[in-house]
């Protein structure tokens, strides 16, 4: 139980340093895992979290945010809308000059296309037609 409490805090700790945006501490933090450490299934999702998260690999970010074991995902909650505007921000400029939105909710880790165009909504996206399908990224401005 220890030896789980210990790798749970660990874990916290790694998506707490992606929380405050603090690369060269959690960096640190993996640098001083030991061989056991490693091993542990919670500890790799927080490495796998922080090297998705530096390389801002997107897709496999919000891929682990869906997986999250434990309360991981609740930690993830905190900064997870902050990652889906720089995302989207990613997005707009590197579609141009339309994107669809089932691209857009399949990148984002959106569990469905309602739940996207809540988000899509929120952000004042241009649409390309009436039926919101795909976005305008030459008329669509993301602000983070």
């Amino acid at each position: 139980a220890v030896v789980s409490t210990q790798s749970t805090g660990t874990t916290y700790r790694i998506l707490y340093y992606v929380y405050i945006k603090n690369t060269s501490d959690a960096m640190k933090a993996i640098a001083r895992l030991t061989a056991a450490e490693k091993d542990n299934e919670d500890i790799r999702f927080g490495v796998a979290v922080f090297n998705a998260w530096s390389s801002r690999n997107y897709y496999r970010f919000f891929r682990l945010y869906l997986d999250a074991p434990k309360m991981s995902g609740y930690l993830m909650d905190t900064f997870v809308q902050r990652e889906r505007n720089n995302a989207m921000q990613c997005l707009v400029k590197a579609y141009k000059p339309a994107i669809s939105v089932a691209k857009v909710t399949a990148t984002l880790g959106y569990p469905d296309t309602e739940t996207a165009m809540v988000y899509l909504d929120e952000l004042n996206v241009v649409f390309t037609n009436p039926s919101k399908t795909a976005i305008d990224c030459k008329k669509t401005t993301i602000e983070t």
